[in-house]
């Protein structure tokens, strides 16, 4: 079940606002003696459940956050947009 992407290309390049984090490898990162960015630092899952899209700490083993749907089926872009 297809549908045509509804989402402009230009939406597909790097536009996030808010980054997402796990508190814990943000405290651990701060607190290194050798500097390292936490985008390197984290490891993150990212997926979708039965209620929504869960972001998951592979280092800690917590829940980073998890986006209910409340049953809402929305609409996703999987277009890979590849910057040359």
């Amino acid at each position: 079940m297809s549908q045509e992407p509804t989402l402009p290309k230009d939406a597909l390049a790097l536009s996030i606002t808010n980054y997402v984090a796990c508190s814990k490898c943000a405290d651990e990162v701060a607190k290194l003696d050798s500097p390292e960015s936490l985008q390197n630092y984290a490891a993150m899952d990212v997926g979708f459940t039965d209620w929504g899209v869960q972001v998951w700490c592979r280092r800690h083993k917590v829940n980073i956050v998890h986006i209910d749907f409340e049953g809402q089926k929305l609409l996703a872009d999987f277009r890979r947009l590849e910057i040359v």
